[in-house]
């Protein structure tokens, strides 16, 4: 879990203490013609209800050493499922009692302008409390046929399920979902399923009772998986570095248990319809403060010039970084982004604000004859919701382009 520094959290404290403000004097106005008991019961409750939650914040982010020794993080999601229900809703009702309050000499206008920020409003908390409830459970199959002309002609037509970012310490022991998931890509019949990292959020003890259930997973060529920035339980301030290097241990060691070839930047040599394919996966790497452990040369030693190659590796960044015009491999795998758990989708045009941070969020990128598929994840950490954002299992099949 990464901290604020203290700069940095008092300028949110005061950023979130303003738009309290806003949206409480925007209802307050028209309370105006209500009788004096009505408003200031109705001011007593906003308050409290605003200290609360932010004396919960406080609690929780105002001490970097409470957050990285902490193993539950039950109370921490509650803390930011509470904040965006709070925040977001009193935002819009913040801009538009602005708005109305400039536009004041234009009486209807103003009106109109503030009711419809209350509508507005109030969809956005459905939505939220839809996202929260239903889509985080509401598995999306994303399809991807991906052409290539140096695909040999035995490989086309292979199916690949791609998984991502699990996070099974957010399930709080719900097993349906996985259940679910295990369901709908064994009906997918993959020749591969490639796992991209984060099978948990810090601790390897997440992993209990699903290790089983995993396991059921099937493909015709194997499963294959690599490690994301949270399996190696970096986030947590441990006693000792013994303890963490066990804790890692135990958490590939259950991965393993699971069916998958974990692969710590080494290469799996695959003989397909008697032709070769190497399934290629580093540690994790990306831009800092995210740790880089990626050895690439090393995976790719031994693997013969202009062999098909996949690369599985976490974070997309790296592809850009590393292996974009350095390496000859046609298909890189990664996730990491989970689409901000935020997005929208129309009309096939998909937008997450996450586009704004890394331009490799969600999707498929290609630059000449090397593609980049980023799997949108299957789970959550910090908001237990995903706005517009499904969870995804990727199934890709490989095309020969002549």
């Amino acid at each position: 879990m990464r901290t604020l520094s203290t700069t940095t959290f008092f300028i949110v404290i005061l950023i979130l203490l303003t738009i309290e403000v806003l949206a409480f004097w925007g209802l307050f106005r028209r309370l105006s013609h209500c009788r004096k008991n009505v408003r200031i019961g109705f001011t007593v409750l906003y308050w409290m209800i605003t200290a609360l939650i932010a004396g919960s914040i406080i609690f929780m982010f105002g001490s970097a050493e409470r957050l990285r020794t902490t193993s539950n993080y039950s109370y921490t999601n509650m803390v930011l499922l509470l904040t965006f229900l709070n925040l977001i809703p009193k935002l819009l009702l913040s801009i538009t009692s602005l708005i109305s309050f400039l536009l004041r000499p234009f009486k209807r206008v103003a009106e109109l302008i503030y009711s419809s920020g209350l509508i507005l409003t109030l969809g956005v908390v459905l939505l939220l409390a839809y996202s929260i409830l239903f889509d985080t459970r509401n598995v999306r199959i994303e399809r991807v046929p991906i052409e290539f002309t140096s695909l040999p002609k035995e490989l086309d037509g292979l199916r690949i399920v791609q998984l991502s970012d699990i996070h099974l310490g957010s399930l709080n022991g719900n097993k349906t979902m996985i259940r679910r998931t295990v369901k709908m890509i064994n009906e997918l019949q993959a020749d591969l399923i490639l796992f991209t990292g984060d099978m948990v959020n810090n601790f390897s003890f997440e992993t209990t009772g699903y290790v089983g259930e995993l396991k059921k997973m099937q493909a015709r060529y194997g499963k294959f998986a690599v490690s994301g920035n949270h399996d190696y339980g970096d986030y947590f301030r441990w006693p000792d570095e013994q303890k963490r290097t066990a804790n890692l241990q135990a958490t590939r060691d259950s991965i393993s248990q699971m069916g998958f070839k974990l692969l710590v930047n080494e290469n799996q040599h695959l003989a397909v319809a008697d032709t070769a394919i190497y399934i290629v996966g580093v540690e994790n790497w990306g831009h800092s403060p995210f740790p880089q452990y990626a050895d690439l040369p090393k995976a790719m030693a031994d693997i013969p010039s202009g062999a098909f190659a996949i690369l599985m590796s976490h974070d997309p960044a790296h592809w850009e970084a590393q292996v974009l015009d350095q390496y000859s491999i046609p298909l890189t795998l990664a996730g990491h982004t989970h689409g901000f758990q935020f997005g929208i989708r129309i009309a096939g045009i998909e937008f997450s604000p996450f586009s704004f941070i890394q331009k490799y969020w969600g999707g498929l990128f290609r630059r000449n004859n090397q593609c980049l598929y980023v799997n949108r994840g299957l789970g959550t950490v910090g908001f237990p919701g995903r706005v517009g954002m499904r969870p995804e299992i990727t199934l890709i099949t490989l095309k020969r382009k002549e």
